[in-house]
C-alpha cells in the first residue's frame, strides 16, 4: 500500500500505533531509529538485520561513517507493543523527529515511515516538480 499515509496522535504517555494494514507489512520484531529528512524509520526484523549487516562495512578510520553509523545504532530501538498494540516512541527519537503531539505514519519507498506532522508539511511546502521529475529520472537505467 505505498503512498498511503495515516495521521494519528501520541497518546498522553507518549504511545502510538502503526497502522494494522503496515504492521502487517512489517512483522514482528520491528525496529524504530532515525531517518532521512528528519524522520523515524521503521523497519522490519529483516530490514534492521539488514542495516546492522551493511554498518559493519563501514571503514571505521572514517570518521563520517563511524559517526553516521554510531548514530543509528545508538537511537536503534526495538519497539515493543502493549496488549492494545500501541509502542512508546522513546524520548531521544520523539526530538529527533520533533514528534510532540500529531504523527504521519508513511508508507515509504523502502519502510515505514514517522513523521511529526509539522516536519511533514514542512518538508513538502515548497515542492518543485522540475526537481521531483529530475530526482525520478536520475533513478532511470539508460
Amino acid at each position: 500500500m505505498a503512498g498511503k499515509n495515516y495521521v494519528h496522535q501520541l497518546d498522553a504517555k507518549n504511545r502510538m500505533r502503526i497502522p494494522a494494514k503496515l504492521r502487517e507489512e512489517i512483522g514482528e520484531g520491528y525496529s524504530v531509529t532515525v531517518g532521512a529528512g528528519g524522520c523515524l524509520y521503521v523497519y522490519s526484523k529483516e530490514q534492521t538485520e539488514e542495516v546492522k549487516a551493511s554498518l559493519k562495512n563501514i571503514n571505521a578510520y572514517r570518521d563520517k561513517q563511524l559517526k553516521a553509523a554510531r548514530f543509528i545504532l545508538y537511537n536503534l530501538w526495538e519497539a515493543e507493543e502493549d496488549n492494545q498494540g500501541r509502542i512508546l516512541l522513546p524520548e531521544n527519537l520523539r526530538k529527533f523527529a520533533k514528534i510532540e503531539k500529531n504523527v504521519v505514519v508513511f508508507k515509504g519507498p523502502n519502510c515505514v515511515e514517522i513523521w511529526s506532522e509539522e516536519v511533514w508539511n514542512e518538508y513538502f511546502a515548497d515542492v518543485n516538480f522540475e526537481e521531483l521529475a529530475d530526482a525520478i529520472d536520475s533513478l532511470k537505467d539508460d
